[in-house]
């Protein structure tokens, strides 16, 4: 009857042992658990303010490509009318020249 009781006794010591493992386990598993979720967290977190970032970058670029192409039209439009004042310019120069002559003739 004894080795019975021990028998039940170890057995009863091996299970209470085994569940106190496994308890442990299971804590260390949920921390790991938690520990990766704060780790993807804070990645994605990270990579959000980057591309965050970089929107801002390529919105400022886009701005000032804008403004680039405004006053590079501005200081075309500008070259365009000069040129088009001298060409006027020159053709009142030249048809004031050819009426002189035509009364020069006359």
């Amino acid at each position: 009857m004894k080795k019975i009781v021990f028998f039940a006794a170890a057995i009863l010591a091996v299970s209470f042992a085994s569940c106190g493992g496994n308890k442990a386990n299971n804590e260390e598993a949920t921390n790991n658990e938690q520990q990766l979720k704060d780790s993807i967290a804070a990645v994605a977190a990270a990579a959000s303010e980057a591309a965050a970032d970089k929107a801002v970058e390529v919105i400022d670029a886009a701005k000032q490509a804008g403004e680039d192409l405004k006053q590079a039209a501005k200081d075309k439009a500008e070259e365009v009318t000069n040129a088009a004042k001298d060409a006027a310019k020159q053709a009142i120069d030249d048809a004031a020249n050819a009426a002189k002559g035509q009364l020069e003739k006359k």
